[in-house]
């Protein structure tokens, strides 16, 4: 069973709803960021926008080596205007990092 932490994470950060079980509870968490309502809304439209998934981290925080979100899946590849989105959206919330994944996911290994 998730714990009610990761629980509500997966109701802010769409993504993690695609992420089994059982490879999520082996995450580091400790790395993301929890989004306010508003912030995960705005996170969700853009990426719908941009056809990718979106995933907040904590700005300046790294996971363990090989326990990260970026260690088990791609990330997308942006064009100009979708990184600028994504700077927008960083300058919007300054205490975190906004990655892009392809939409839909796929594993690197």
């Amino acid at each position: 069973m998730i714990a009610p932490d990761i629980s509500e994470m997966r109701a802010l950060l769409p993504i993690l709803n695609e992420i089994d079980e059982t490879i999520l509870s082996r995450l580091d968490s400790s790395e993301w960021f929890r989004p306010s309502d508003a912030q995960a809304r705005c996170l969700e439209a853009a990426a719908d926008r941009m056809g990718v998934y979106l995933m907040a981290y904590r700005a300046n925080c790294r996971a363990g080596i090989g326990n990260g979100l970026c260690n088990l899946i791609a990330a997308a590849e942006l064009d100009a205007a979708k990184l600028g989105e994504i700077t927008s959206l960083e300058n919007a919330c300054p205490d975190a990092a906004i990655v892009a994944y392809e939409r839909p996911i796929r594993r690197r290994h």
